[in-house]
């Protein structure tokens, strides 16, 4: 087992090889339809969260975005 890890929302999450935005996103249910990404507090556009990698150390942070009254 690896001790390569990523946080994801201030937890620790295991780091795999190949590892993208989306696969984290369809791993842990962000299924939401407004969303805001960043890694390592760069912000990622959604049209690049298929190819964008995620590596061992990243601070990767998945927001739901929602109105409210």
């Amino acid at each position: 087992m690896s001790d390569k890890h990523i946080e994801l929302n201030h937890r620790t999450y295991p780091y795999r090889e190949g590892l993208t935005i989306s696969a984290l996103m369809q791993e842990n249910n962000f299924n939401f339809s407004h969303i805001i990404v960043k890694v390592n507090g760069a912000l990622v556009e959604e049209e690049k969260w298929t190819k964008t990698a995620v590596y061992a150390g990243d601070n990767v942070e998945i927001i739901h975005i929602f109105g409210g009254g």
